[in-house]
């Protein structure tokens, strides 16, 4: 299990959130391999829970969307139209399958690699949140 988190961010358009703070920290299945990366060493079924909240300069739309190695992950999006100087929520729940690559002790060669992307919109005063579960 892995839950960290990152307040008063500004975060540019199509970058991924960094996470600063690890909440929890439980086992060597998920670790947080950079700031902005967390990497998933084993197969199974993750539940990744993400939320958040962020302010605009203006009002525009907004995406937030979860990453999973390199590739968008269509059932793990948040899109909403902001308002100029008002904090907006966002998040989502997903499902993230690990499958097996042939390896000893259910240990992967090739990790897992999970981001959370922010869309076409810079951000500031961001929170974001994010927790990883195995669930099997």
């Amino acid at each position: 299990m892995l839950q960290a988190y990152s307040s008063n961010l500004s975060v540019l358009a199509n970058t991924a959130f960094p996470f600063n703070n690890i909440v929890i920290d439980k086992g060597c299945g998920e670790t947080l391999s950079a700031p902005a990366t967390v990497q998933i060493n084993r197969k199974g079924v993750y539940l990744v829970e993400v939320d958040g909240y962020a302010t605009l300069a203006a009002a525009t739309d907004v995406t937030v969307q979860l990453y999973v190695n390199g590739v968008a992950y269509p059932q793990a999006i948040s899109s909403f139209t902001g308002v100029a100087d008002t904090a907006a929520a966002f998040g989502f729940k997903c499902l993230v399958q690990v499958p097996n690559n042939n390896c000893n002790c259910n240990t992967l060669s090739s990790p897992t690699v999970i981001q959370v992307m922010n869309g076409d919109t810079a951000l500031t005063d961001a929170h974001i949140n994010i927790c990883l579960t195995k669930i099997c």
